[in-house]
């Protein structure tokens, strides 16, 4: 199991999506041990362009499921929560959308 302290490793201004992409470089390295707990405490972000570089991504290549089971959210502001959960649903309809089309 990794513990990311998002605040911390990452500081207190990550919106961009360059900042997003630097938190799923994290995620993905501690996805060899699963779960993964990303750790908001202190932090309210609410930036689409991050957290769809960070989850959105993921999502699209694990599916939401397998996303959601491997990484953990915690304190993290209820809608920060409500926004990436969305945003992993939406790239996770995305990525079945495009195998069906592939099929």
């Amino acid at each position: 199991m990794q513990r990311i302290e998002v605040q911390r490793q990452l500081g207190n201004r990550i919106v961009t999506r360059e900042d997003g992409r630097r938190l799923r470089d994290l995620i993905e390295r501690g996805l060899n041990s699963p779960p993964v707990v990303v750790d908001f405490e202190g932090l309210q972000v609410t930036s689409v362009s991050f957290f769809d570089e960070a989850f959105g991504a993921l999502a699209l290549r694990m599916g939401d499921t397998k996303l959601l089971d491997d990484v953990r959210f915690e304190r993290m502001d209820k809608f920060d929560l409500a926004l990436v959960k969305d945003i992993i649903s939406s790239r996770a309809r995305e990525a079945k959308a495009r195998r069906t089309l592939m099929t």
